[in-house]
């Protein structure tokens, strides 16, 4: 006992000397996210008719909804300081979501605070969380932080301002006004009834800030969740409670779709070339912390690519990747109309005003169609799992190998003296392969499985086939 009471004592006193307030969230660990963009997941495009549509994320086993950036998007119309995709997307607007004027102010298309508390009310009695986006790296040319402090923005040798990539300002974070407008901000976003964020970009921000950000905010809500859209492990260990399993999901989204342009490990065909880097990725990860694994966000479908894996595969093989992604450890995201096998054109870039737009939103026939009917039963069946059972929550998870060469993934869950064998082929193909260490009963009925069968050489699993079995 007094070894237990030292190991707690020292942990917390790690935690502190790091910044972070308190470990992971319980909830967190078994819990399924929601990607919500305003402007695809109803045709109205704001908060009002989102509210209306929680109940039915509610029903698909959702515990938070991450909204999107819905602040004020800069207006300037001059295309040079307009990102590469927002200039192709051929819109002809200067309004992108992650590049911002007011971060302060909703932006009118989406309504007003009080639409936003009104969501944040309606989420919280359904028993969900809600996060935002913070979108603090960069910003919009004619953010109000440009006229607040004259050191707002990062400056070249010459005097003109810095910008990223995308070709927006770099916020300066070694101004002491702009780091206290920023947490301020976030401050001001918890008293509406924000319960966490998602930093884009985050590992491009000082972490210096990241602490203190979190160490303010964590004062007023000691449940903040914090998810990095990075993967330095030092923002881990000092902030984030959360970070994107990158390799993961890209890998998984690739192979299925390997005509997807400038995805990570793209140049990797085959499962079994692409594995290996992802365990290596993962083993770098900090014990404890979790890694947020996907099939879409907001950037892999938000350029109209007619190449969406619900557009140009079956229900099944979608079906098949979630498998792997629910019960695999992690914390699993639905994005904006995954759960029911939505397969339109998507764009962040059309505003609510074009006419166009509305055929860039999530096609909710889909959920009375029989894909969509098929993709929502499963995806409500893998997140009761993740609710009830300890197997595949925080518990520890070891590859197996043996089916990657024929396109199969494979792992084992253990917890509390159980053991569970998760599979999924991820071909249009019969797999078969004998699982190593793994002892599979032909007696005993899986806990979930679709086009599964094993006999004395192993497991056979069918076209998108897939299964969860304890042993």
């Amino acid at each position: 006992m007094k070894r237990k009471l030292f190991c707690a004592a020292a942990c917390l006193a790690a935690c502190a000397a790091f910044g972070a307030m308190r470990p992971t969230p319980e909830y967190l660990k078994s819990a399924v996210v929601y990607q919500l963009v305003l402007r695809n997941f109803t045709r109205d495009g704001n908060f009002k008719a989102a509210t209306e549509m929680l109940e039915h994320v509610r029903s698909a086993g959702v515990d938070v909804v991450y909204l999107c950036p819905f602040v004020e998007m800069d207006c300037d119309m001059d295309e040079s300081g307009w990102s590469t995709r927002q200039k192709k997307s051929a819109y002809h607007t200067p309004k992108n979501p992650y590049r911002i004027s007011n971060y302060d102010k909703i932006d009118p298309e989406y309504g007003h605070d009080a639409d936003f508390k009104a969501f944040n009310d309606k989420a919280h009695a359904l028993g969900m969380k809600v996060y935002m986006d913070l979108v603090y790296l960069h910003c919009g040319p004619n953010n109000v932080l440009k006229d607040m402090y004259p050191d707002a923005f990062q400056k070249n040798a010459d005097g003109t301002v810095r910008t990223t990539k995308w070709h927006f300002p770099y916020v300066n974070f070694e101004s002491k006004g702009v780091r206290k407008y920023l947490i301020d901000s976030m401050l001001h976003w918890m008293s509406l009834g924000c319960d966490g964020f998602r930093c884009d970009v985050g590992d491009a921000v000082p972490i210096d800030f990241w602490v203190e950000a979190v160490t303010a905010c964590q004062k007023v809500n000691p449940e903040l969740v914090m998810i990095n859209e990075g993967r330095k492990p030092e923002w881990l260990e000092k902030a984030f409670d959360a970070c994107y399993g990158w390799p993961w999901s890209f890998s998984i989204r690739n192979f299925l779709t390997p005509s997807l342009p400038g995805q990570v490990t793209a140049k990797h065909k085959t499962l079994d070339q692409k594995m290996p880097g992802v365990r290596d990725y993962e083993s770098k990860i900090p014990e404890g912390a979790l890694m947020f694994v996907f099939m879409d966000n907001h950037d892999t479908a938000a350029d109209d690519w007619e190449d969406r894996f619900d557009r140009v595969h079956p229900v099944e093989a979608g079906n098949a990747a979630f498998v792997l992604t629910f019960l695999r450890r992690g914390l699993p995201l639905i994005f904006n109309g995954n759960e029911i096998a939505d397969n339109s054109l998507n764009t962040f870039f059309a505003p609510v005003e074009d006419i166009a737009r509305a055929r860039k939103t999530v096609d909710w026939a889909r959920a009375l169609q029989p894909a969509g009917q098929k993709r929502l039963a499963l995806i409500r069946a893998l997140a009761d799992l993740r609710h009830r059972d300890a197997l595949f929550q925080d518990a520890p998870m070891d590859w197996v190998t043996d089916g990657e060469a024929k396109g199969a993934i494979a792992f084992t869950r253990r917890a509390g003296g159980r053991r569970a064998f998760v599979s999924a082929n991820l071909t249009d193909k019969l797999v078969a392969f004998a699982p190593s260490g793994v002892a599979l009963d032909p007696a005993r009925k899986p806990i979930l499985a679709e086009g599964f069968s094993m006999d004395a050489t192993g497991v056979k699993l069918g076209p998108w086939g897939y299964v969860a079995i304890e042993y």
